[in-house]
């Protein structure tokens, strides 16, 4: 009865970790998007692993020089069957300064389960195709 009980005990946990772990993925993935829209780059640098933190709020800086934010949503989190990597979609609505055009960027983020939360480890721009006739956009 021990060795049930104990058992029992050990697949909760285990659940609960799991359900833990995607339910800080969606908190830590939602506080980067708000701390990159609102330009509070060294927060977003928080969920960056350590050894980059310094080139990407150094970059991150100087881009906020040349552009502003004025939407950052998160399209789509999808954690692998591990649940330790992620798969975020984020797009970007930003403009240049006395530039009125918006420009619209959709980005694939990947991010790592460590230790006790989550980490966006990279970034990079989705390839979009324009539409190649003026019908096929609709």
């Amino acid at each position: 009865m021990k060795r049930f009980c104990l058992t029992a005990l050990l697949l909760m946990i285990a659940a609960c970790s799991g359900a833990g772990k995607a339910s800080t993925l969606k908190t830590d993935v939602a506080d980067f998007a708000r701390y990159m829209r609102w330009g509070m780059i060294e927060k977003a640098a928080d969920l960056v692993p350590s050894a980059r933190r310094i080139s990407f709020i150094t970059q991150k800086r100087s881009a906020q020089a040349n552009m502003m934010i004025h939407e950052y949503d998160i399209r789509a989190v999808e954690p692998d069957a591990t649940g330790e990597h992620a798969r975020v979609l984020v797009q970007a609505t930003w403009s240049r300064p006395n530039d009125p055009v918006m420009r619209t960027e959709l980005m694939e983020q990947k991010w790592e389960w460590t230790e006790r939360h989550w980490q966006m480890v990279e970034q990079k721009p989705v390839e979009t195709q324009a539409p190649t006739t003026p019908d096929e956009g609709l």
